[in-house]
């Protein structure tokens, strides 16, 4: 079971397309090998990037007027994957790219 709240289901579409499109570029430059291992590890780590200042910006709190007295107040969005703010999850898939290219490159 898949746990989103707001936007978070991007923090998945988006490791999936970096992890996706980096495996498929190295396979077009190298054939199935590792080269294809090395195109997920640095597609997981630019997708982490990318996950880190799409939940930042998603998730940057707005100043709105009050309702009941018309004074500012600030509120915050969740956009969470798994009960993790979206942010939070970019260092997360660009660790999972590291390690699929340290495999990629010892293996």
């Amino acid at each position: 079971m898949i746990v989103w709240s707001g936007l978070g289901f991007l923090t998945l579409l988006i490791a999936a397309a970096g992890g996706g499109g980096g495996s498929g570029i190295g396979v077009a430059f190298g054939g199935p090998s590792d080269h294809a291992n090395v195109g997920t590890g640095i597609g997981l780590m630019l997708a982490g990037v990318v996950i880190w200042f799409v939940g930042q910006r998603l998730n940057r709190p707005v100043t709105v007027a009050s309702p009941l007295d018309g004074r500012p107040t600030e509120v915050r969005n969740r956009h969470r994957f798994f009960w993790i703010p979206m942010q939070y999850c970019g260092p997360i898939a660009s660790l999972a790219g590291v390690g699929a290219l340290i495999v990629a490159l010892t293996h």
